[in-house]
């Protein structure tokens, strides 16, 4: 017998069959972006689970990684593609676009570095690309004091109208927004650490 289920339905029946169907049949920016940050957190928590295998790669290893499997879960994910240079990371689905510049941590300064790189160089800051993220690979101790001087650091920039707020999700996790230079619209970006850091304390 041919039975139809609602996608709440088939969310019990088969979370993973919804979520597919999900980011198939997006059809707001808004939807679009709630689902991407879905598949980055649970990626990232997969990513974290082994450090030890991680700590010794650069930003390109760690970040095609990423795009790889966002590939795989059906989303239209490049890395170095040509947007203004050569983005870390561009997701797409329809006309929707979210782009993402990786940053090992090795300061603030480099950090900010990243910052502008993806909000004045690669986005555009239109209504359909209206969010960005900035993922920040750290390999110190520590992630929350990193991303709490990151955080207070951006505040003194001098953004215009720039604002910041917890991540609901992720305590590690902050957004903020401003001004973009280019469109004059709001621009928010998601600030995303991944632990890499490994010292493990039982040998020594």
């Amino acid at each position: 017998m041919d039975e139809k289920y609602s996608l709440a339905q088939l969310q019990a029946l088969s979370p993973k069959t919804a979520r597919s169907i999900q980011r198939e049949t997006v059809n707001s920016y808004a939807d679009f972006i709630q689902l991407l940050y879905q598949d980055l957190d649970e990626l990232i928590s997969d990513i974290q689970e082994n450090p030890e295998k991680r700590n010794g790669d650069d930003e390109d290893r760690l970040t095609i990684e990423i795009r790889t499997v966002l590939r795989q879960l059906g989303w239209e994910a490049t890395h170095d593609e040509k947007l203004g240079g050569h983005t870390d990371l561009t997701v797409r689905k329809k006309s929707y676009t979210w782009i993402g510049e990786a940053k090992i941590h090795n300061g603030s300064e480099y950090l900010w570095g990243g910052f502008q790189q993806l909000t004045t160089r690669y986005s555009v800051g239109s209504h359909n690309q209206s969010e960005g993220g900035l993922i920040i690979y750290i390999k110190k101790e520590n992630a929350l004091l990193v991303m709490q001087r990151w955080r207070h650091g951006l505040r003194n920039r001098g953004l215009e109208d720039f604002a910041d707020c917890d991540c609901e999700v992720n305590p590690l996790a902050f957004f903020s927004s401003h001004k973009h230079m280019r469109s004059g619209l709001p621009f928010r970006v998601r600030h995303i650490p991944i632990m890499l850091f490994f010292d493990p304390q039982d040998k020594k």
